[in-house]
C-alpha cells in the first residue's frame, strides 16, 4: 500500500531556519513541505489554497502576533493541525499553546529534527507527545475548571449536538476527511464543513480531533435512532 504523504506548511520569522527546516524535512519520505512564510498575516488564505495537513508554527511568532490571530487562522480550515515549535520549557508557555491557541502539539526550543518528525507523525495519528509533568499539569488544570463550573464542563452554548453532528463526530473519529464524510452521508463537502464549524463553536475548540475527544468525554452527542 502506498504511504500517504503528509503535507506541511511552515510559518517562521527566520528565512534561514525556514529553508533549513524545509530541506531537512524534504529528506523524510512521507513528508512534503508545500509552503513557507514569515508572518501569520495572510496565512488563512495559504491554508485554503495549499491545503496542508499540518502547520508548523514558531512560538515567538505565535506570541508576537497573538494567539487569537493564530486560532482564527487555524479555524478557517478545521482539517489543519498545528504544531508550535521552539516553545520555552515553562509550564505557562506550554499551557499558553494548548489553552489559548488550540495547538495539536508543541516542541520545546532544544528539540532535535528527530523529535520534530516524531511529533509530526504522532499528531497525524491523532496523538500528542508530552512529558508526564505536562500531562499531569494539564489534567489538574482541567480538573479545576470542572470544579469551577459545578463539576461538569459544558459546551460553550450549553447544548449538545444534533443527530447529524453526532454522525459526523463518529466519522471524524474513524479517520474520515470532510470529502469522505460527504460521500458517506451523500451530502456536499461544504455542508460537512458547516457542520464541523458548528461542532467546534459548540465546544469552543479549534481542532476537530480535540473536539471529538471532548464530545465523547462530555457525552454531548444526540441519541441515534
Amino acid at each position: 500500500m502506498e504511504r500517504q504523504i503528509i503535507r506541511l506548511a511552515i510559518l517562521h520569522s527566520n528565512q534561514l531556519f525556514r529553508e533549513s527546516l524545509s530541506c531537512c524535512l524534504a529528506q523524510v519520505e512521507s513528508i512534503s513541505v508545500t509552503h513557507t512564510a514569515s508572518r501569520l498575516e495572510g496565512a488563512g488564505e495559504v491554508l485554503r489554497s495549499h491545503k496542508p495537513d499540518l502547520l508548523i508554527l514558531e512560538f515567538g511568532l505565535f506570541r508576537r502576533e497573538g494567539a487569537g490571530n493564530a486560532a482564527s487562522m487555524c479555524a478557517l480550515s478545521s482539517d489543519v493541525k498545528t504544531l508550535v515549535i521552539e516553545v520555552p520549557d515553562t509550564e505557562s508557555d506550554i499551557l499558553y499553546c494548548i489553552e489559548t491557541g488550540g495547538a495539536s502539539g508543541y516542541l520545546l526550543h532544544n528539540a532535535s529534527v528527530g523529535d520534530l518528525v516524531n511529533n509530526i507523525m504522532a499528531i497525524m495519528r491523532g496523538e500528542t507527545l508530552c512529558s508526564p509533568r505536562i500531562a499531569s499539569l494539564t489534567f489538574c488544570r482541567m480538573s479545576r475548571l470542572a470544579h469551577q463550573t459545578g463539576g461538569k464542563v459544558r459546551a460553550a452554548n450549553g447544548i449538545g449536538l444534533t443527530r447529524r453532528e453526532s454522525e459526523i463526530v463518529a466519522l471524524i473519529e474513524n479517520g474520515l476527511s470532510n470529502k469522505d464524510i460527504a460521500v458517506r452521508l451523500h451530502i456536499e463537502v461544504s455542508t460537512v464543513k458547516n457542520h464541523v464549524h458548528s461542532i467546534l463553536d459548540k465546544v469552543n475548540l479549534h481542532d476537530r480531533h480535540s473536539a471529538v475527544e471532548y464530545v465523547k468525554e462530555q457525552g454531548l452527542t444526540a441519541p441515534r435512532f
